[in-house]
C-alpha cells in the first residue's frame, strides 16, 4: 500500500507537466512519461540489495574485495541492458603490516596499547578486526619513534611556537593532535620541522563526539572508539604522482619517492587511544582553548613516553574502474559517477553513491527496453582508488580527454549521498538553476512531498552550493572544465572513515533505506534531463552573476585597498559587459529551443562553451587549468587568480582575467 501510494504521489509530480528548460514544446509529453518512469524506478529493497551485496565485506582499494565490487558493478549494469566493462590501472599501493604502540607512563609497567577500533555488540561488522585492521593514513612514511608524549592541539605551526614558548621540547616526540585546522599532511610536516619522530591524530569529541550528541550505535555522532583514516596525498595534484603517461598495465612507474609525503609516520587513533596517552601526561596545563572533550585537566607533555612502529608493504598493482554506456543519437555525452572503493566496509562512503548509481542504471534500463534512446549517450563510472587521490576518475578522464573536452556536457557525482535527512546540493554555477528546477519533479524521502517543499523548508533561499573538492568531480571541473552537480541527503556522519561505516549503521543514517531512494529518484532525474534536452539547460548567466559577485566582494575586502580598487575598476566593466552577452546568449538558446531550431540551438550551445572555456588554460602546467573555479579559497574558489592580482607581480594575473572576460563576451555574442 505504501508503496502504491507513493508511485501514486510521483506520477502526480508529473502529470501536470513538465517545466524543464531545454525542451522543445512537441517532447514535452513525451518527456513526462520517460520522467514518470524514471521517478517510479527507485526502490528500497534494490537499494538495500545493493548495500549487502557491496559493503557487507571490506574492500579498499586494490585488495580482492574491491575487485569484487568492480565485478558487482559490471554485472548489474549489463543486466539492466548498459554496455559495461572493467578498465585497469596500476597504481602505488601501501599496506600497513605493522602497527604498534606501547606506553611508558610513571613507575608502571610498559604496556602495550590496542589500536584497533573496539566491537560492537549490536554491530556484527565490527568485530572483524583482522580484514578491518587498524586505523592508518594512506601512503604514511615509515617509522619506529621512541620519545617524550606532547599534545599538539591541532599541530598547526602557532601551536608548535607555543609549545615552544612554554618550554616542551619537541626533539624526538611523539605527538598526539586533535583533527581539525589543517590536512594531516600538513600536521606531519609541521610536527617533523619542530624535531617530532612521529604523529598521532584524534577526532575531538568536542566537535564531532560525545557533546554534539548520541554516539553509534545509539546515534549519529562519533564513537570515542572511532578513528578517521585518510590520505597522506594532500600535497600531491589529484591522480597518480608515480604515473608515466597513462598507469595502464605494463607501464613503467616513477619510484614511490615521487609522492609528496613528510618524512615522519603518521596516523588516526581513536578516541579511547588518545585518552590514554594523554590523561597521564604531567608537564604544563595546556591553555583553555586547547582542551579536549575529555574529563580531566589537559597537559603538554612532561615524563610519560611512547613507543611507536609503523611498517608498510609498498608495490605497485591494479586498480579497477567499471565504465557502463547506454548510446545516445548524438555525439554528446553525460557522465554520472561515484567511486566504490572504500577505508573499510564504506557502507555510506561511497557505497551509498555506487547504490545510487545502480538505480539510476535500472530506471533507464527499463526506459531502454521500451525502445527509449538518449539524446545523449550517459556514460557510468564507478571510479577506484578515490580515497587515496582520486586515482580511478583522474586517470580515466585523462586517458579520455580528447573525446571529453568535445562532446561531454556534464558531469554528475553521487559520493555519499544518503546519510541524513538534510538535502543539500552543489554545482558550478551554470548548473546552479537546473539543479533546482530538477527538484520541482521528485519526491522526497517519505515519497510524497516534493522534493523543492522538502528543500524549501529546510533552506528558504534553496542555496546551492559551490562545487569544492573533496570527490570525483575534480578532474572534470579543475582539470577540464566541464560542468558538475551532486545533491545528497546528508547530516551528522559520525561513522566516516571508521570500522562502524558498515550495513549495520544504515539504522541510523538510512533506516528503511528511503533517503538511498530519493537521492537516486534526484540524481536519475537531474542525468535524465541532462542526456534528454535539446539544449541542455546550462545557464551561462549564471556564471556570470557569480563572477561579478566575486569581484564586488574582493573590492570591498580587507587589505592593498588601493590595489584591490584598481583591479576591480579594471574588471568591473568588463564582468557587467560579459554578463549582458551571457542574458542574452541564454535567451537565445530559449527562443531556438521555443522554435524547435535544432541548428540554432546547437550553435547557442557551441557559444556558451566557448565562452566558458575561454577561461580554460589547456596547456597550464598546473593540474588545476580553469581559471574559474579552485577546490579551495574564498567565495568557494571562484576566480582564485583575482587573489593573485594582489601579489607584486599582479599585474600578470590581471592581465590574463581581462582577457579570458573579453574573450567570453565575444564568444557568448557572436552571431
Amino acid at each position: 500500500m505504501v508503496r502504491r501510494l507513493a508511485l501514486a504521489a510521483i506520477a502526480a509530480l508529473l502529470t501536470t507537466g513538465i517545466t524543464a528548460r531545454g525542451f522543445a514544446p512537441n517532447q514535452l509529453t513525451a518527456e513526462s512519461q520517460y520522467e514518470a518512469t524514471v521517478a517510479a524506478s527507485p526502490n528500497e529493497a534494490a537499494a538495500r540489495a545493493d548495500e549487502l551485496g557491496l559493503a557487507s565485506f571490506v574492500h579498499r582499494m586494490g585488495t580482492p574485495g574491491d575487485e569484487r565490487t568492480a565485478n558487482y558493478v559490471r554485472d548489474q549494469l549489463i543486466k539492466a541492458g548498459w554496455n559495461a566493462q572493467i578498465v585497469t590501472y596500476v597504481v602505488p599501493i601501501a599496506w600497513p603490516v605493522q602497527q604498534r604502540l606501547t606506553l611508558f607512563a610513571g613507575t608502571a609497567r610498559a604496556r602495550n596499547v590496542s589500536l584497533y577500533e573496539p566491537s560492537i555488540a549490536s554491530d556484527p561488522y565490527s568485530s572483524d578486526h583482522a580484514a578491518i585492521g587498524i586505523p592508518y593514513s594512506g601512503y604514511s612514511n615509515d617509522g619506529d619513534a621512541t620519545g617524550t608524549v606532547v599534545y599538539a592541539n591541532h599541530a598547526l605551526a602557532a601551536d608548535f611556537e607555543a609549545l615552544a614558548k612554554a618550554g616542551v621540547d619537541l626533539r624526538g616526540a611523539i605527538v598526539v593532535a586533535r583533527s581539525g585546522g589543517g590536512a594531516l599532511t600538513a600536521k606531519a610536516f609541521e610536527a617533523a620541522k619542530h624535531g617530532a619522530s612521529a604523529v598521532l591524530v584524534f577526532n575531538d569529541p568536542l566537535t564531532g563526539g560525545y557533546f554534539m550528541g548520541d554516539t553509534y550505535p545509539k546515534g549519529a555522532w562519533r564513537p570515542l572508539g572511532g578513528a578517521t583514516r585518510n590520505t597522506m596525498t594532500f600535497t600531491n595534484d589529484p591522480g597518480d604522482p608515480t604515473a608515466i603517461g597513462i598507469p595502464v598495465p605494463g607501464a613503467p612507474h616513477k619510484p614511490f619517492s615521487a609522492i609528496k609525503l613528510p618524512p615522519i609516520p603518521e596516523a588516526p587513533i581513536t578516541g579511547d587511544v588518545a585518552r590514554e596517552l594523554l590523561e597521564p601526561l604531567d608537564g604544563p596545563v595546556a591553555p583553555p582553548d586547547w582542551h579536549p572533550g575529555f574529563a580531566f585537566s589537559q597537559h603538554l607533555g612532561g615524563s610519560v613516553r611512547a613507543h611507536f612502529v609503523l611498517r608498510s608493504k609498498r608495490f605497485f598493482g591494479p586498480i579497477w574502474d567499471v565504465i557502463g554506456t547506454l548510446p545516445g543519437t548524438t555525439d554528446q555525452t553525460v557522465v554520472v559517477g561515484s567511486h566504490r572503493d572504500a577505508w573499510t566496509y564504506g557502507s555510506i562512503d561511497p557505497i551509498s553513491g555506487t547504490v545510487d548509481l545502480l538505480q539510476l542504471a535500472r530506471a533507464f534500463g527499463k526506459l531502454h527496453a521500451t525502445g527509449w534512446r538518449p539524446r545523449r549517450t550517459v556514460v557510468i563510472g564507478s571510479w577506484d582508488g578515490e580515497e587515496l587521490n582520486l586515482f580511478g576518475s583522474d586517470i580515466w578522464v585523462r586517458q579520455n580527454e580528447a573525446p571529453l573536452r568535445a562532446h561531454c556536457v556534464a558531469y554528475v557525482n553521487t559520493d555519499e549521498v544518503a546519510y541524513g535527512p538534510e538535502f543539500g546540493a552543489a554545482a558550478t554555477p551554470d548548473l546552479a538553476g537546473m539543479l533546482r528546477d530538477t527538484t520541482t519533479a521528485v519526491a522526497a524521502p517519505d515519497a510524497i512531498t516534493p522534493l523543492d517543499k522538502y528543500w524549501l523548508a529546510q533552506d528558504p533561499q534553496r542555496e546551492v552550493d559551490a562545487i569544492g573538492g573533496g570527490s570525483d568531480h575534480e578532474p572534470f571541473v579543475y582539470h577540464e572544465n566541464i560542468p558538475a552537480l551532486a545533491g545528497a541527503y546528508a547530516g551528522p556522519f559520525g561513522t566516516y572513515h571508521s570500522a562502524y561505516d558498515d550495513p549495520a549503521s544504515l539504522a541510523i543514517f538510512d533506516p528503511g533505506m528511503h533517503r538511498a531512494a530519493a537521492a537516486a529518484r534526484f540524481t536519475s532525474m537531474a542525468v535524465l534531463r541532462l542526456a534528454d534536452a535539446d539544449y541542455p539547460d546550462l545557464r551561462l548567466s549564471g556564471v556570470a552573476q557569480t563572477l561579478r559577485e566575486r569581484i564586488a566582494a574582493f573590492e570591498k575586502g580587507k587589505g592593498d585597498e588601493a590595489r584591490r580598487a584598481v583591479v576591480a575598476q579594471s574588471l568591473v566593466p568588463k564582468a557587467d559587459a560579459f554578463s549582458v552577452a551571457a542574458n542574452a546568449l541564454d535567451a537565445r538558446a530559449d527562443s531556438a529551443v521555443a522554435a524547435n531550431d535544432v541548428a540554432a540551438a546547437a550553435t547557442t550551445y557551441a557559444q556558451l562553451r566557448s565562452a566558458e572555456n575561454a577561461f580554460f588554460q589547456p596547456d597550464s602546467t598546473k593540474w588545476s587549468r580553469t581559471l574559474l573555479y579552485s577546490v579551495s579559497g574564498y567565495a568557494g574558489g571562484v576566480l582564485p587568480s583575482l587573489d593573485e592580482t594582489l601579489s607584486p607581480d599582479g599585474d600578470s594575473a590581471l592581465t590574463t582575467l581581462q582577457a579570458a572576460f573579453d574573450a567570453a563576451t565575444q564568444a557568448a555574442a557572436a552571431r
